[in-house]
């Protein structure tokens, strides 16, 4: 079956025994890090930033496995200027330039290391000299969902295979077991292979972001997604009803 997902360390710790196939008892995965996920992905399976997966519903089930959620801050406004109706999305920023499009209509945005930036809590955490904050997203958030988790990134796998959806699960399930059972060796290899020396940070995003809602979500990271895709659905873009 083919994956891709978002080329960040949290993805490469979730499916990094499922992508190298460790796990016999399941079909054989071939995987693919995207450094830019686009609107419409193509393959069996799919990790999409969460507005994008709303965007694809139609065509795709939701995963109950492999999504992440944030439960104390969602995109951060950082200002090192007084630009106004503008935001900068910087490099390895999947998620937040589609939030823009949701809770900043009028705002031009721009791809590029500019200020002010609206940072996904991932990079935020990774990169703790971006300087003022202005704006969590997180309080935006809360007007459309009270106090639902914010979601991240969603897996989600195509209706033509959706047989193979428990399987599927199960096996991201026992993937994210490996990682966390050797936890020490997995993020050493993911900090050398993502370039990031500062190994303790790197720990500390990964233990925040992966959780026993990314082995398996609740019944709050549901309503989350059904919260998104009814204020998507609201702002007038093309949402189906979600599958999970």
């Amino acid at each position: 079956m083919e994956i891709t997902f978002p080329d960040v360390p949290e993805y490469h710790f979730i499916l990094m025994a499922l992508c190298r196939n460790t796990f016999t008892s399941f079909p054989k995965f071939r995987c693919e890090p995207q450094s830019d996920p686009g609107e419409m992905p193509g393959p069996e399976i799919a990790f999409l930033p969460a507005p994008v997966a709303m965007l694809n519903s139609q065509n795709y089930v939701i995963l109950k496995s492999g999504n992440i959620f944030s439960y104390f801050s969602g995109p951060t406004i950082f200002s090192a200027s007084e630009t106004v109706n503008e935001l900068h999305i910087h490099d390895k920023d999947f998620t937040s330039y589609h939030y823009a499009k949701i809770f900043f209509k009028n705002y031009t945005v721009i791809r590029d290391q500019g200020f002010p930036a609206l940072v996904e809590p991932r990079l935020s955490l990774l990169n703790p000299g971006l300087g003022q904050k202005k704006m969590d997203l997180y309080h935006l958030w809360t007007k459309v969902a009270d106090n639902l988790p914010f979601p991240l990134y969603v897996g989600m796998i195509k209706n033509e295979i959706i047989d193979f959806k428990e399987i599927v699960e199960k096996a991201i399930n026992q993937s994210i077991r490996f990682s966390l059972e050797n936890f020490s060796t997995v993020v050493k290899d993911i900090s050398s292979t993502s370039q990031i020396e500062n190994v303790e940070i790197l720990k500390r995003v990964i233990l925040h972001f992966v959780n026993k809602n990314t082995m398996h979500m609740g019944n709050e990271e549901i309503e989350a997604l059904i919260a998104l895709r009814n204020e998507m659905e609201n702002s007038g873009f093309p949402v189906s009803e979600l599958v999970f």
